[in-house]
């Protein structure tokens, strides 16, 4: 095989390629086409909104008789068919579009029609390339791809109003997630997903026994219909809107703020200020308190000095249950369960050191 070439080519050659069948979309060693009508309005809208996508692999073949260059797709069939499908009108755009919902390309504004056939699509050539120099590349590829985690996993598989809104509302908080809730990485590897559907799972279910299978279940019943998705976003939205003007910004970076503590004060939070479900707490699930009303300042003290109990060497007796629970499987219910509680007390407490 002679050395790959990248090229980048506006959207309009591979729609013109397709049409003088220059074009091959199926060759044997790619997956036919599966993509939801979710996953292709969103791959258009990211090009009409100018964002980039992945790139494409093409094998390219010479025909020295027709004079005609054949461009066999590796990798991105899906990608190139949804954009081809689109621009031929065989389908509209959906919910997941909000400029453009229900536009098809036809009903497009002029200007966004050239946008969408001038946007340029990167396209690694494999250039006199035989099966088995295929079959190497993706060998090759996958022998240093980062293996995909349960959050990664589930973003593929579910294409439903849940786990959309999951991915939005994460989206949307990223700013409180980089005061140290979560790492680059992290956000990357879409772990920020899962934390907003436990958060999403405590408003609906109360604080319950964490884990991947945990999550798993939650997209899995939500999986037909989501129907207190207006309720739950507007919640989540005023919870976390709580921790990152008044809360979170002061101890930005410490421990206290980490995702399994995050996670927990945010329970606390929804729970004084709405009421949440038992869950997994038992018998033990704390009074609402004030629900709110000027206890917010006093609960930022207190955590700090909940902050300082986790750095120190050796804690307080009152708070060696909480520590041992912080530093223990965060995910169990036994640790959440007694965390939840003092940051319960941290609401209603003037002060957490006496």
């Amino acid at each position: 095989m002679d050395q790959s070439s990248p090229e980048h080519y506006p959207v309009a050659d591979f729609i013109k390629w397709n049409n003088e069948k220059e074009l091959i979309l199926n060759p044997s060693f790619q997956r036919g086409p599966v993509w939801t009508t979710t996953a292709r309005t969103y791959l258009i809208d990211t090009i009409l909104h100018g964002y980039p996508i992945p790139k494409v692999l093409m094998r390219t073949h010479i025909d020295r008789t027709s004079h005609r260059i054949f461009r066999e797709v590796v990798d991105g069939q899906q990608r190139l068919r949804t954009i081809i499908d689109f621009a031929a009108g065989k389908f509209k755009l959906g919910i997941r579009s909000k400029s453009y919902r229900g536009a098809d390309y036809a009903s497009l504004p002029g200007e966004i029609q050239d946008k969408f056939l001038a946007y340029k699509i990167t396209a690694e050539q494999l250039i006199n390339a035989s099966d088995s120099d295929v079959l190497e590349v993706f060998a090759r590829i996958n022998s240093y791809a980062v293996p995909v985690n349960a959050a990664e996993l589930r973003n593929a598989k579910f294409d439903t109003e849940f786990s959309w809104s999951v991915q939005e509302k994460s989206r949307k908080w990223t700013d409180l997630w980089d005061l140290g809730i979560l790492g680059k990485r992290d956000q990357v590897r879409m772990i920020g997903y899962s934390l907003m559907a436990e958060m999403y799972g405590i408003l609906l279910q109360g604080v319950t026994d964490g884990g991947e299978d945990k999550i798993n279940r939650l997209y899995e019943r939500k999986k037909t219909n989501f129907p207190e998705q207006e309720l739950v976003e507007e919640r989540v939205d005023r919870v976390l809107s709580i921790m990152f003007d008044r809360v979170v910004p002061s101890l930005a970076n410490e421990p206290i703020v980490k995702r399994p503590q995050a996670l927990m004060i945010f329970a606390a939070l929804a729970h004084s200020k709405y009421g949440l479900p038992t869950g997994d707490i038992g018998d033990g699930m704390p009074d609402r308190g004030e629900g709110l009303n000027g206890t917010v300042d006093r609960f930022t003290a207190n955590l700090t000095f909940l902050n300082e109990v986790l750095k120190a060497e050796e804690p307080p007796r009152k708070f060696e249950r909480f520590y041992t629970a912080s530093k223990s499987s965060t995910q169990r219910i036994a640790s959440r369960r007694e965390r939840f509680k003092v940051f319960c007390e941290a609401l209603a407490a003037d002060s957490m050191e006496h």
